[in-house]
């Protein structure tokens, strides 16, 4: 599809309370829910987990996303309605680029997470937002077992292609991971 189309359906899909497919054929990633907001270059999407379960919103850079599909059905909108799911209020601000957007989840829940590129695939990179410096973030990452690192991480802003705020996973590992670090500060 091209930028254009892309551009133009995710424009009519923005509030629209349908849901949407999100391509991402040159990272190999699908993300399937509500668009909630778009700027020039970020679109912010209410993820629907497992078909029909609200999770958390990700912001999904607009270049990286190759196809718009409308993905409504009856079935879904029975379940969201039976399930009293509804998506989240969620605007991305004027002009924000990839630092705002990660200072403002980085406020918006206890952890940061962001994905990077990494050679057609994404390495998500969970834990605490240390330091928003002018050109890369420094990092704390908290492992799949609620684990820290023993020393942060600098990732360029430039190398991060997708950033959750909450959502099932994430708040699993702000509730029960190792609290030893819970308290760095941004």
């Amino acid at each position: 599809m091209k930028p254009q189309k892309v551009r133009r359906r995710l424009e009519q899909a923005v509030s629209s309370g349908r849901v949407m497919n999100l391509a991402r054929d040159e990272l190999g990633q699908d993300d399937r829910g509500f668009i909630l907001s778009l700027s020039d270059h970020w679109v912010a999407l209410q993820v629907l987990a497992d078909g029909v379960f609200v999770d958390g919103v990700v912001l999904l850079r607009v270049q990286d996303i190759s196809a718009v599909r409308d993905a409504h059905s009856a079935y879904v909108a029975r379940a969201l309605e039976r399930l009293e799911q509804s998506s989240a209020s969620f605007a991305i601000p004027t002009g924000a680029d990839a630092r705002d957007l990660v200072v403002l989840a980085a406020e918006l829940h206890p952890f940061s997470a962001f994905a990077l590129a990494d050679d057609g695939d994404e390495a998500l990179m969970i834990g605490r937002l240390v330091k928003a410096g002018r050109r890369r973030a420094r990092h704390r990452f908290i492992d799949v077992d609620g684990t820290w690192a023993d020393a942060d991480d600098r990732w360029r802003y430039d190398e991060i292609v997708i950033i959750h705020v909450g959502g099932r996973y994430i708040d699993a590992l702000a509730g029960f991971g190792d609290p030893g670090l819970a308290d760095l500060a941004p």
